[in-house]
């Protein structure tokens, strides 16, 4: 009856660690999946700040290919010189047919990044690896990994 007992006992100490170890994983890959959440939100931002230097310098470009034009002609030229043709200056053309922007199209994910699939199988397949460490991390007694302690 000891024997059993004790075998009982034992069992249900392996099922509490286990139970133990599934809650930490569990954890640990919330963990991992809100890290990588914020990588991805933070990756978007970044695009979004490239994407708003691009059009800034860009704007900055077109600005300083134009201002010095104006500055040098004035109204008395304006008026003395070759009609344009079909009555639109050079300017106009160019910011006629630059037209609205379209947007860009978005680029496929890189294979850095892990999926949250991919990090969970790494987690269990970590926490398997290492069984006697967890066991002992997590009641902290010598033998709750030997099979032999109790019989």
């Amino acid at each position: 009856m000891r024997r059993l007992k004790a075998a009982a006992d034992k069992a249900a100490q392996r099922a509490d660690d286990a139970k133990q170890l599934v809650h930490l994983a569990k954890a640990e890959l919330k963990k991992a999946r809100k890290a990588a959440k914020q990588s991805k939100k933070a990756a978007k931002q970044a695009r979004k700040k490239v994407e708003a230097a691009k059009a800034a310098s860009a704007l900055r470009a077109a600005g300083a290919a134009r201002a010095p034009q104006p500055a040098k002609t004035s109204e008395a030229s304006k008026a003395a010189g070759p009609p344009k043709a079909n009555g639109v200056s050079k300017t106009q053309a160019a910011t006629k047919s630059a037209g609205p922007r379209k947007r860009a199209v978005a680029k496929p994910r890189s294979p850095a990044r892990p999926s949250a699939a991919a990090v969970a199988r790494s987690v269990i397949k970590r926490l398997q690896s290492e069984p006697a460490k967890a066991a002992a991390a997590v009641n902290g007694s010598p033998e709750a990994g030997s099979g032999t302690a109790a019989q």
